[in-house]
């Protein structure tokens, strides 16, 4: 009887102990990536982010901005495009894990636009 209670009371802890990790969104394999928009400040911009979960749910955000500007999701993987809407300056991103940029597009192109996705 004794050994079934402490069986029962390991089991409740894993089970808090999962559900409290669970409860802040991220998956298990997903990390959490800043999308970092530089360049000329004050230049507008355009487009949308696409992030995949390690779940394989996929979601997308359109946004409109001035840099500097940054976004934070979490999934496996991440796409990116922008787009100038002005003739002249630099648009500029970065996609940031870990502290570290894994990718990074820029242009200085008329209405440019900038593709950048995670491996």
């Amino acid at each position: 009887m004794k050994k079934a209670g402490i069986i029962i009371g390991i089991v409740a802890i894993i089970i808090i102990v999962v559900a409290i990790s669970t409860c802040n969104g991220v998956i298990p394999g997903d990390s959490v990536f800043q999308i970092k928009v530089s360049g000329t400040e004050g230049l507008e911009f355009s487009g949308s982010y696409l992030v995949t979960t390690a779940d394989g749910k996929v979601t997308s955000k359109s946004v409109d901005g001035f840099i500097p500007a940054q976004y934070s999701v979490t999934g496996t993987m991440v796409s990116v495009a922008f787009q100038k809407q002005t003739e002249v300056g630099t648009l500029i991103v970065d996609i940031i894990k870990d502290n570290k940029v894994i990718a990074n597009e820029d242009t200085t192109a008329a209405y440019g636009i900038v593709s950048v996705a995670t491996d």
